[in-house]
């Protein structure tokens, strides 16, 4: 008898449903010693790749299917089956497979009940009629099995032979053995087990014996009903729960105990088991050969337009772009330009990437002629290919960048480019694309969303029943740490020492944090990839099933990674709303001032614009606005454009933990002398005063030392980061340095520094390709700031407040015109040396109001607005405290906004609108004697209360300012005055809080940064752990809060707190109004 396999085995990517990653099973697997395993997932094939490439890498057979819902013609559920692809068939089972979960979530939206996926009986039998290629198993969970457990043998030999003459294709139906040894007559009860059996028997039916595996072991059990609770969206005990903890990998001999039990007949049981092994047999996968396995898949050259040899077309493209790029360059520019071109595209040609880089260039190319924005980004903006295609702005040649970090014939990972495009116009970008290619070759990527902290806390309190308050609390205090440290966050974070009291003694809550750390970085469900695209032949579809995304357009089940092991190209357009931001800002110059800007054509060395950055005011400015990085330009000072590539190289993780930025800025300013380690170092580290910063620095080490090359230097580098191969690699790096003539002192320090850069180190050509944004947006700034403030108001792309960019109008001088229903549109626009509000800012506002409005501009007053916009009471009234009616009271007339306050709450007492047509007489609405008089004037603290409880930002005034008398009598300074302020004074700062980071130390402990706004500039708070101590509840919940702490100068313009405490201003203000009462 051949070895049992566990034929349906479901993972974590069965959503809510499966307990274990594909890689952990398989290893349970192989230790056990079963010879394949099958993965069955819910509603897709999510964790397939990941479980054929694990199975491969220990050496067992992958056999991969689903597990579906199966409806009859009426759309009613007849079954859950697993569907098992046929192997060793030159792919015909796998595109089967896919095939039929395309179709089964064709049917719906994106969003929509996981209850409208599946597919009809009908339609299932349809795609399997005339070739097979896939098992359907019919098991307990089905109408089959239904009729059984009630013992309605008829009705169900009926039900079963239905599906018998639906599926007469060989090999295409089974009866799924399953039992869990649950209470006699129950399912999955060894009775029902048994008449399944019989049922089976009496129709000649072959059947297979599985146990439903949903978990690896029994003590992830409780993990599992964790996950049917989310699933359910109801606590634990109102829905029906998993019966016990039966469904396991158990082992072979289990499984044979079980067949056993189930037949009462030995010759029974082993065939059983048999026919079990037969269709594993059958299901064994192929993977090159039935998957596509690592087999690069590009676009067809037909649909380039190309007829001849597409290598032939690029190498003429790429030449064409010289004397595009390099119109002016030396002979000597020119030699190297060319030898380099000609390096890579031999490398390209190799490869067989041609294709891939003429359609990324064509993309593009189309990108342009739509008039949008796009910049490449990350490895592939080293590549002087791409440069000359267009696809990069970012000169290789010029900016020493690396084009084998990008692509070489050694790298075992498929090319990648990046490109970043305005975010607004990304959905436009990716339809363009199905367009062009067909959606055959196309689709989206997907990506499995997790459980975080957070998200695991609130589904496990759901399922202990706890109230949605209790929850929110808890919740609010679990700031960036993994579920699975909950308990150690408890010994740790001063905020949660009440909650971690509870633990202590309440059994709940001790379970609550249990639960919670067991769902850590479980999948949670699919989403579209916020950037992803895959470019493939016409054989895409047969190898990934997709469904709908939440723009309509179909995605891929697989994630990223997933496409290197699938051979699938992918090509990234992200959507930056930085990109957008300067585009809308360059189309308001030409709107404004008739001036056409070319951001890609703006010198790099405008002495203004890094002037403006050394003072530190970088708040809108792409990569360099958080406070550690104002706090890092204080310290570095940047003059030249490779400064910026070094800035946001260092301000990372890695380069953080590993200490790199202290010795840089101690070289760079002369308060250490450079160390380069040996003589032959210095060329490759003399832009970064001898620290190794970049992967291309490590890069260059390996070829120099051990004259690998560029292209094995990097998989060097690559390797460093596997615990298995770095031993290797330290091998052959000594002993090839040491033949080189190295001293063994050198070869010691330079691996020790090459060692420690694994976890650390950054892309040069990724650094450079966000320093070019970084630099045109500061120009933007510095030159035109109106209108870039107004692409920022429009498409809000930092990381603080909307608020915090109006203090920093205000810093910059540019007026923010508050909204007006005859002047604002959907946009921020620029008028005069100010920007006028969007209509939209006001809270609860619809489309349909919106688009009445600016349909219907000018208004003559608050009646004809009435009548013609036809805004809803509530809209009306908000328009009215916000002061977007004021300009309606009409010339020479004099009113307050109570006036208008007043006469809006008339209107809206009206039952029943006047339509407003020349057909039906109407109340004269444009008499400008009905606006009521004597109302008063709103204070200028209501007019903030309003703005803030209705549009969510205080215009009129910083919201701080009715805090005012009670901060001056306690002597709090103005974020605009520290910076004259010399080290260690004593200082109270305040502000609305914008900005809570937690940042990862190279000591491993955790310390808070805050950033308060004040309306004249910005603050920057540290808090270490005996600060946290006496105020951690104030720093992650608290809106406005008042500081005490000490300065620290950081540079020229830079100074920062050590801050030593922190309050609740509102707390505060209602003891000083107390006090100050009761003085007098």
């Amino acid at each position: 008898m051949s070895g049992f396999v566990h034929l349906n085995v479901a993972s974590a990517y069965s959503g809510h449903y499966g307990v274990t990653r594909p890689e952990a099973m398989a290893e349970a697997a192989a230790a056990m010693g079963f010879s394949a395993l099958a993965i069955v997932d819910r509603d897709g094939l999510y964790g397939a790749v990941k479980h054929i490439g694990a199975c491969l890498q220990l050496g067992i057979a992958p056999i991969v299917g689903v597990n579906l819902a199966v409806f009859d013609d009426d759309q009613a559920e007849l079954a859950r089956c697993t569907i098992l692809a046929h192997g060793q068939n030159q792919g015909h089972g796998w595109s089967t497979l896919c095939s039929i979960i395309s179709a089964a979530h064709s049917g719906r939206t994106f969003g929509s009940s996981k209850k409208l996926i599946g597919i009809k009986r009908s339609q299932l039998a349809a795609i399997l009629k005339d070739s097979g290629g896939c098992t359907v198993l019919v098991g307990s969970n089905s109408d089959v099995g239904r009729l059984a457990l009630a013992a309605d043998k008829n009705a169900a030999s009926v039900a079963l032979e239905h599906w018998k003459n639906l599926f007469r294709f060989a090999g295409t139906l089974g009866v799924e053995i399953s039992c869990h040894l649950t209470e006699p007559g129950t399912e999955q009860s060894v009775i029902h087990a048994r008449r399944m059996i019989e049922l089976a028997d009496s129709l000649s039916v072959p059947t297979v014996l599985t146990n439903a595996v949903r978990y690896l072991t029994p003590d992830d059990a409780l993990t599992a009903d964790i996950l049917d609770s989310a699933r359910h969206l109801e606590p634990l005990g109102v829905f029906k729960p998993q019966p016990n903890a039966q469904a396991w990998l158990k082992p072979e001999q289990a499984m044979q105990s079980l067949a056993k039990e189930i037949t009462e007949d030995q010759p029974r049981a082993i065939a059983l088991l048999e026919s079990t092994s037969k269709l594993a047999e059958r299901c064994r996968l192929e993977p090159i050969s039935d998957c596509g396995w690592g087999k690069p898949k590009t676009p067809e050259k037909s649909t380039l337009g190309i007829e001849g040899n597409p290598f032939e077309v690029l190498w003429q493209k790429a030449h064409a772009g010289i004397d595009r790029y390099y119109p002016n360059a030396s002979g000597e520019t020119l030699r190297q330009v060319q030898h380099r071109l000609g390096q890579e595209l031999i490398t390209i040609n190799k490869l067989g990437f041609a294709t891939y880089f003429l359609t990324v260039a064509d993309v593009a190319q189309m990108i342009r002629d739509m008039r949008i924005r796009s910049q490449a980004r990350g490895s592939g903006a080293g590549s002087l290919t791409n440069y000359l295609l267009g696809i990069s702005g970012v000169d290789p040649i010029e900016h020493d960048l690396l084009f084998e970090r990008f692509l070489s014939v050694e790298r075992s990972s498929l090319p990648d480019i990046d490109i970043d495009v305005e975010s607004a116009r990304r959905h436009d970008i990716y339809r363009a694309i199905f367009k062009r290619y067909g959606s055959q070759r196309v689709t989206l990527l997907s990506m499995q969303s997790t459980y975080r902290g957070r998200g695991a806390m609130r589904d496990s309190g759901m399922a202990l029943g706890l109230d949605e308050d209790q929850i929110d609390e808890l919740a609010k205090n679990m700031w960036r740490f993994s579920a699975r440290s909950f308990r150690g966050a408890l010994q740790t974070k001063p905020e949660l020492a009440k909650f971690a009291q509870e633990v202590e003694t309440d059994r709940q809550m001790n379970l609550l944090v249990d639960i919670t750390e067991r769902l850590d970085r479980l999948p949670r469900h699919i989403s579209m990839h916020p950037c992803g695209v895959i470019l493939g032949d016409m054989s895409l579809l047969n190898l990934t099933p997709v469904e709908p995304s939440g723009m309509g357009l179909p995605m891929s089940q697989f994630d990223k990674d997933d496409m290197d092991p699938m051979g699938f190209l992918k090509l990234d357009v992200l959507g930056v709303r930085m990109q957008s931001t300067m585009a809308y800002a360059v189309r308001e110059i030409e709107r404004v001032q008739g001036k056409i800007v070319d951001l890609d054509a703006v010198p790099r060395d405008d002495a203004e614009t890094f002037k403006a950055i050394r003072t530190t005011n970088t708040l809108g400015i792409f990569q360099i606005e958080s406070p550690g990085q104002r706090e890092l330009t204080g310290k570095h000072q940047p003059t030249e454009f490779n400064d910026l590539t070094i800035q946001i190289s260092l301000f990372r993780p890695g380069p953080m933990k590993g200490n790199m930025i202290a010795p840089y800025l101690d070289g760079r300013h002369g308060f250490a002398k450079a160390d380069f380690i040996h003589a032959d170092l210095e060329p490759i580290l003399r832009e970064t005063w001898g620290v190794v910063i970049f992967h291309e620095h490590v890069i260059r080490i390996f070829n120099k030392m051990t004259g690998c090359g560029l292209a094995k230097g990097d998989e060097m580098r690559r390797s460093l980061e596997n615990p298995r191969l770095k031993p290797k690699i330290e091998q052959l790096f000594r002993s090839e340095s040491k033949a080189r003539g190295y001293p063994p002192a050198v070869i010691e320090r330079v691996w020790s520094v090459i060692e420690g850069f694994s976890s650390f180190g950054f892309c040069k050509a990724h650094g450079a390709a966000f320093a070019l944004p970084t630099y045109q947006s500061a120009w933007l700034k510095t030159h035109y700031p109106v209108e870039f403030m107004a692409g920022l108001f429009t498409h809000d792309p930092g990381m603080y407040p909307r608020r915090l960019l109006i203090s920093e109008a205000r810093r910059l001088g540019v007026k923010l015109l508050p909204v007006d229903v005859n002047k604002s549109t959907d946009e921020y626009r620029v008028e005069g040396d100010g920007v006028r509000m969007a209509i939209h800012e006001l809270s609860g506002i619809s489309t349909a109001e919106v688009e009445r409005i600016l349909k219907n501009q000018p208004f003559n007053d608050i009646g004809d607005f009435y009548l013609r916009a036809k805004p809803a009471r509530r809209t009306l009234e908000n328009l009215a405290l916000i002061g977007a009616l004021d300009s309606l009271t009409g010339e020479g007339f004099t009113a307050t906004r109570g006036d208008i306050l007043a006469r809006v709450r008339q209107l809206n007492a009206i039952k029943n609108r006047p339509l407003g047509d020349s057909m039906q007489p109407t109340l004269d609405f444009t008499l400008l004697e009905q606006l009521p008089s004597g109302n008063p004037e709103m204070t200028t603290a209501e007019k903030v209360g309003h703005e803030m409880s209705i549009m969510k930002i205080d215009v009129s005034e910083h919201v701080l300012e009715m805090y005012r008398p009670m901060l001056d009598e306690m002597g709090v300074l103005r974020a605009d005055e520290l910076v004259g302020l010399r080290s260690k004074t004593e200082v109270l700062v305040a502000g609305v809080r914008v900005a809570t980071q937690t940042p990862p130390m190279r000591s491993g402990k955790r310390v808070v940064f805050v950033t308060l706004d004040d309306g004249t500039g910005c603050s920057d708070s540290t808090f270490f752990d005996e600060a946290q101590s006496r105020c951690s509840h104030i720093l992650f919940n608290t809106r406005l809060v008042l500081i005490a702490g000490k300065t620290r100068r950081t540079g020229v313009r830079g100074v920062s707190i050590m801050a030593e405490n922190a309050w609740d201003i509102r707390e505060l203000w209602q003891q000083w109004q107390q006090k100050t009462q009761a003085a007098g």
